[in-house]
């Protein structure tokens, strides 16, 4: 997936998503809550509410077993597979399968692990696949003092992300924020840039995407030649964000979930705060390239991109 053209110039409005929690389930009510942790399906929240108001029920819903591995000892647990999700052709039938499950609620991380998990399904003797097992934590890497001190060069300097578009280079956008796939499909404003392979195989609809900048550059990008105006954002203040290289050749074909979990190994792909990762970053990249933003690239694996769950405002769009 490509770091611009995630919108086109009709975007107005973006919106943040929130996932819900709810309190431990004992007794009956015990497999609904371990399927609901399991499956991740916001349609069993609803069936545990209706338990406890009415008081019955044997903990067992309807739901196909998609044959995952079960630890010894462990309760059988039957994995939720939404037919039509799976069946579903084109960004509208996906989003009415998730209202009707009620994954249309969930935040931007807990939709990509829904996706991909009904891609790509448990087979025979297999786990549940994951896609956030295989994104690491920024925070939990334990580079050397020397290594971080080595990088003060590299983190003094100002590190932004940057959002291109725009394919008239004597108009600017019109719209005033950056929205994700999932809310401009919501709001009938499809992507020319974003297909089907970008909601089932990697399920990061609900993030927007940016390259990132040190002291102004950005790494090489094809596509780049094709815009006209960006926006900017200083990566310190970013609450929340991930990067990768693009993942899409990778998983644009059919795997089991033993198929992914090997595909995806060895990804270079962090989570964390924009501080987090910028450090994380500068740490392993200061010493690749005298020129950093193509270090990024070498340190990422792979032309890589920064992905922030739901939008960001825009305050200006500058020419390029």
């Amino acid at each position: 997936m490509r770091a611009h053209g995630k919108e086109d110039d009709r975007v107005e409005e973006w919106s943040a998503r929130s996932r819900p929690t709810g309190p431990a389930a004992t007794g009956p009510l015990a497999g609904l809550q371990a399927l609901q942790r399991t499956a991740g399906n916001a349609a069993v929240s609803r069936a545990i509410a209706r338990e406890r108001q009415d008081g019955q029920g044997d903990g067992c819903p309807t739901a196909h077993d998609s044959g995952a591995h079960q630890e010894a000892g462990a309760p059988h647990i039957q994995r939720v597979t939404d037919e039509e999700l799976r069946a579903a052709k084109n960004p509208e039938e996906m989003l009415a399968a998730l209202r009707k499950s009620g994954h249309s609620d969930d935040d931007a991380w807990e939709l990509m692990r829904h996706m991909t998990s009904q891609q790509f399904t448990a087979g025979e003797g297999q786990g549940e696949f994951n896609i956030l097992d295989h994104i690491k934590n920024a925070s939990d890497d334990k580079s050397k003092p020397i290594r971080k001190k080595m990088a003060a060069g590299l983190m003094a300097k100002r590190w932004t992300i940057r959002h291109y578009t725009g394919s008239d280079p004597t108009t600017p956008p019109s719209f005033m924020d950056i929205a994700s796939t999932y809310d401009n499909a919501a709001a009938g404003r499809a992507s020319e840039h974003t297909n089907v392979a970008d909601w089932r195989s990697l399920g990061n609809i609900k993030f927007t995407f940016y390259l990132v900048a040190v002291d102004g550059r950005v790494p090489p990008r094809k596509w780049l030649g094709n815009t006209h105006w960006y926006a900017e954002w200083d990566l310190d203040q970013i609450s929340e964000c991930w990067v990768s290289p693009d993942l899409l050749e990778k998983m644009n074909k059919p795997m089991d979930a033993d198929g992914a979990r090997a595909a995806m190994q060895g990804t270079q792909a962090f989570r964390g705060t924009g501080q987090e990762l910028k450090e994380m970053l500068a740490v392993h990249s200061f010493g690749k390239d005298n020129d950093p933003v193509t270090a990024l690239d070498n340190t990422i694996g792979g032309a890589f991109e920064l992905k922030v769950p739901g939008g960001l405002p825009v305050t200006e769009w500058k020419k390029k």
